[in-house]
């Protein structure tokens, strides 16, 4: 029986998940569950990483293993997606800690992990996530996450180049299909997506999408799988979130009000910014609208309810993502732009720049990142 991972190294590893800008806090859940995911040896080099990435070598010398065992360890913990592995050159390897979210956890469940209990798993961070993590994902002002707008919308602007689902995916240039973390978390606590599955619902983008395939989490998928993946789960009324940055999102979750952990948010905490809103939102036609309330069944964050035979748009919790538009026989609904666009981070490391500075934690985490080799990927 492997040996469980003693509580000094426990501790110093989820105060090293905690140290990012969303963390891990630290709770009796989170403590199972790294001792179900990692070996005790795999926790001894997970906890030795710096706050950026590292090569074999340093890591090494940092743990007290030798290379060989450390490569090895290290190769086992990509695996399970509690680290990233890239070359910046052809000769030189560097190894990240993942990022808890989104990252660390959600990797945790987007595949089958031969011999790990994987419902207890999902238990355990359902648990979590309802009663902790919540406040640390949601406890900036600015979000992780933000709305895209879906197929065929008839908006026109600009910006329309990073807030729409399709040119985004254009421009990432394809990425990959993976399992949706959170609806298949629900699949394996035998509280099933009544609206999608959870295969092949999930899609990483560009080059965050290497890692991902590498590793057995995700298959390659062209421009135009993805643009019909996402075609057939806005029909569903999903929802498009994706990465709060401008320049080269990572990923698109394709989002469903009962499952989804960011939805949560609006949905069962009450926080209207869970997910950053796109730069327009709902307006009804008291005039075409027949009260028939194909939007309200389909809205995923109950943003739309009935009132005198008509449609009315909560204002505060409207995304402004037009997946309801699709359902509107009589034509009443139609997007226009807010008085006030959200901003938007241009990039990954400004946004989670932003997110430290707001958490009191930019000191602890930029200078490593300033001197860190993925300024040249990200």
């Amino acid at each position: 029986m492997e040996k469980q991972i003693d509580q000094k190294t426990l501790i110093k590893l989820i105060d090293r998940l905690n140290s990012y800008p969303v963390g891990l806090p630290d709770t009796p859940d989170i403590r199972e569950f790294l001792q179900i995911l990692m070996t005790s040896d795999e926790a001894s080099v997970a906890a030795s990483f710096p706050m950026r990435e590292a090569t074999a070598a340093e890591l090494s010398k940092k743990s007290g293993f030798d290379l060989e065992t450390t490569e090895k360890l290290l190769d086992q913990l990509a695996d399970k997606g509690a680290v990233i592995d890239f070359e910046v050159t052809k000769s030189d390897r560097y190894y990240l800690l993942t990022p808890s979210i989104i990252g660390f956890i959600e990797f945790s469940l987007m595949k089958i992990h031969e011999g790990l209990p994987m419902k207890r798993m999902a238990e355990i961070l359902k648990r979590y996530e309802d009663e902790d993590l919540y406040k640390e994902v949601f406890g900036s002002k600015t979000p992780i996450t933000r709305t895209l707008v879906a197929h065929n919308v008839p908006v026109s602007s600009q910006i329309m180049t990073y807030t729409q689902v399709a040119e985004v995916i254009k421009a990432a240039g394809g990425g990959a299909l993976q399992t949706c973390f959170c609806r298949h978390q629900s699949h394996l606590i035998d509280t099933p997506c009544e609206v999608a599955p959870f295969e092949e619902t999930c899609i990483s983008l560009g080059s965050a999408s290497s890692f991902v395939v590498r590793r057995g989490f995700a298959r390659p998928a062209t421009v135009e799988e993805l643009l019909k993946k996402t075609r057939e789960l806005g029909e569903k009324g999903l929802i498009h979130v994706t990465d709060n940055v401008r320049n080269k999102p990572s990923f698109i979750c394709n989002c469903c009000g009962c499952c989804c952990g960011l939805l949560a948010g609006i949905n069962r905490k009450n926080i209207p910014h869970a997910v950053s809103p796109s730069p327009y939102i709902l307006k009804t036609d008291d005039e075409t609208c027949i009260g028939c309330a194909a939007c309200v069944q389909k809205c995923q964050i109950n943003a739309i309810t009935i009132h005198n035979k008509k449609a009315v748009v909560d204002a505060k919790n409207c995304l402004g993502c037009g997946s309801c538009l699709r359902f509107c026989r009589p034509g009443a609904l139609k997007l226009v732009k807010r008085k006030k666009a959200p901003k938007i981070p241009k990039n990954s490391m400004r946004k989670f720049a932003k997110i430290s500075f707001e958490k009191g934690r930019l000191r602890k985490w930029f200078p490593d990142i300033v001197r860190s080799r993925l300024r040249k990927i990200m």
